[in-house]
């Protein structure tokens, strides 16, 4: 493993960890081998992700689009929430498209930005 792998294996840790109610370690294993079905936690946890998602740029999410081949009509004027909504909508109801993208997303040979690594992140989860 080189040190760049381990640097994005740990940003992944990172938004695991910060995903999960703040706990001492010692019960983390509880908490990752029996997680709770309080459809609350979800709702916070998915808040959370949207927060995070909103912080990208206009820029990231049009070359998400692009990279994806997400067929998505992006305006001049449209910001960047905008366009992420576009683009969540348009995975959501299509379930073929989804699998799409993440199965594209996990053979991508080239330097994954962040936001790709998110999106990878969040359709291996499904």
């Amino acid at each position: 493993m080189k040190t760049h792998d381990l640097a994005k294996a740990l940003s992944q840790l990172t938004k695991v960890l910060r995903s999960l109610p703040n706990q001492e370690i010692s019960e983390l294993g509880s908490t990752l081998a029996a997680p709770e079905k309080d459809t609350s936690n979800d709702i916070g946890v998915s808040l959370s992700i949207l927060a995070a998602l909103s912080k990208f740029s206009k820029s990231d999410w049009e070359k998400i689009a692009r990279d994806f081949d997400i067929p998505v009509d992006i305006r001049p004027r449209d910001a960047a929430r905008d366009i992420m909504g576009k683009i969540l909508n348009y995975l959501a109801e299509n379930d073929a498209e989804r699998e799409r993208v993440a199965m594209k997303a996990r053979s991508s040979e080239d330097q994954p930005s962040e936001l790709s690594n998110a999106l990878k992140f969040l359709l291996s989860n499904d």
